[in-house]
């Protein structure tokens, strides 16, 4: 497995691929699915008291807001964060139902054997269970705007205008296609324009800046309770970012 850690940003879902990064017990905003690529990992059934048991897994799904701890001994993890308010996230409330797949599409994925396009077409495929969401061409176009400039302002009034319908008939035909509210796709979008200007050398302000969060502050806060630490902490080291949009960047 690549030892340069992999982030990758498919709409409302960041993936992280590498070492775990040793958290202490904490919370995210959002759901994850943690997996263990090459072996198993453990979890503090009480993680608020270290001395307590911990249980094996090869993957966990724990939603947004629950404190836990993990314990991982040279593994290599893939963490696919989820909007609590989306499609995939409810779809994994009730049970992963593909784990062996899943873990060869991320091995294959950190290995550099699979594409990201490929590796997408597969997770969609597992999360969504064979459903297909309908889609619909002006939705399209709007995920299409909101990622190639995520820093713009696109107000509803004015993105329901250029899609051609009403703000609340856009919202309601932007979730059934996009899979969660328009408002947190945005924030999505944000996130992964500053990690992936963070990986090009990007400073922490301006990468917040240009991806239209009000101040760095305001980025390193959003960044801390959707992935757990702080963006600080991932700017030390040298990862990759893939975004749908904009390909590839590196850090360091």
């Amino acid at each position: 497995m690549t030892s340069t850690p992999r982030i990758f940003f498919w709409g409302a879902r960041a993936l992280y691929l590498g070492p775990a990064f040793g958290l202490s017990p904490h919370r995210n905003a959002v759901a994850v699915l943690c997996v263990g690529v090459d072996g198993s990992f453990e979890v503090a059934t009480d993680p608020r008291d270290p001395t307590k048991d911990y249980v094996a897994y090869r993957s966990l799904f724990i939603p947004a807001n629950t404190l836990h701890h993990l314990r991982v001994d040279g593994v290599s993890m893939g963490f696919l964060y989820v909007d609590p308010l989306s499609d995939d996230c409810r779809s994994l409330a009730t049970g992963l139902r593909d784990e062996a797949r899943l873990i060869s599409m991320l091995a294959a994925l950190a290995e550099g054997g699979m594409s990201p396009e490929r590796g997408h077409e597969a997770l969609d495929s597992i999360l969504r269970r064979g459903r297909r969401s309908p889609v619909d061409p002006r939705i399209v176009e709007t995920l299409r705007t909101i990622r190639q400039a995520p820093g713009d302002a696109h107000d509803l009034a004015s993105i329901a205008a250029a899609a051609g319908l009403s703000p609340s008939r856009f919202l309601h035909v932007f979730k059934q296609t996009a899979g969660l509210p328009f408002r947190r796709y945005k924030i999505w979008a944000r996130m992964g324009s500053a990690v992936q200007a963070m990986a090009s050398g990007r400073s922490l302000t301006d990468a917040a800046l240009d991806a239209g969060f009000g101040s760095s502050a305001h980025f390193s806060t959003a960044f801390r309770e959707m992935f757990g630490l702080a963006p600080s902490q991932l700017a030390k080291r040298r990862f990759d970012v893939i975004t749908p949009a904009r390909g590839h960047a590196s850090s360091g």
